[in-house]
């Protein structure tokens, strides 16, 4: 909010107003109807004639004397307008100062608002990266699980070898049983063929 300004104008009415309400006489009268006063009393001594010079010389000093606290009185109300108005001045710079400051505060609030909303992100991505990294770590590398499969691989290609082995062995094995089933068939025929013979020769 800006400091009312007044104008030349207004300054003169201030002291105007101040000049004319201001009690500088035990009585209360205003300056200017005191001075007035003292200059009617001169005029009424002056008319009087050479008789009178005594008291006209004492009320003319007299008038002077009041003319010049005037003077002073008016100096003073102007002093003191041009030390308000330089107050007003001081009032208004310090009033602009301030309203600079706090609209440079405002904004620094604002930017402090954005950044500390940006570390929040950033602690939340961090506070993610950790979890995923430690989930990570609880898996084994590449390099272990490439060597488990080949491990695995390997052993396959080997139990397939022995598997073939077996099968082999065992196919020969069904051939030597199978030939061995037929000898003893063979020599149980041979055998039966034999027998029938010499039956029939006990039998005779």
């Amino acid at each position: 909010m800006a400091a009312l300004k007044l104008t030349v104008a207004e300054e003169e009415a201030i002291i105007k107003q101040r000049y004319l309400t201001q009690m500088t006489v035990p009585k209360g009268n205003l300056p200017l109807k005191v001075l007035t006063k003292k200059f009617l009393q001169l005029l009424e001594l002056v008319d009087k004639g050479p008789d009178a010079e005594a008291e006209v010389a004492r009320h003319y000093r007299e008038f002077l004397r009041e003319v010049a606290q005037n003077e002073l009185h008016a100096k003073k109300l102007r002093a003191v307008c041009e030390a308000n108005m330089r107050e007003q001045d001081t009032y208004t710079q310090k009033q602009q100062e301030l309203e600079t400051a706090i609209e440079q505060t405002r904004r620094e609030i604002e930017e402090k608002k954005q950044e500390l909303q940006q570390a929040g992100v950033v602690l939340g991505q961090n506070q993610q990266y950790e979890v995923l990294r430690h989930h990570i770590m609880e898996h084994p590398s590449r390099e272990v699980t490439q060597q488990a499969i080949d491990t695995e691989l390997q052993q396959m290609a080997e139990a397939r070898v022995e598997g073939l082995r077996i099968a082999q062995l065992m196919e020969r094995r069904r051939k030597q049983f199978s030939l061995l089933f037929y000898v003893i068939e063979e020599l149980q025929r041979t055998a039966d063929s034999t027998e029938e013979p010499s039956a029939m020769e006990v039998d005779s």
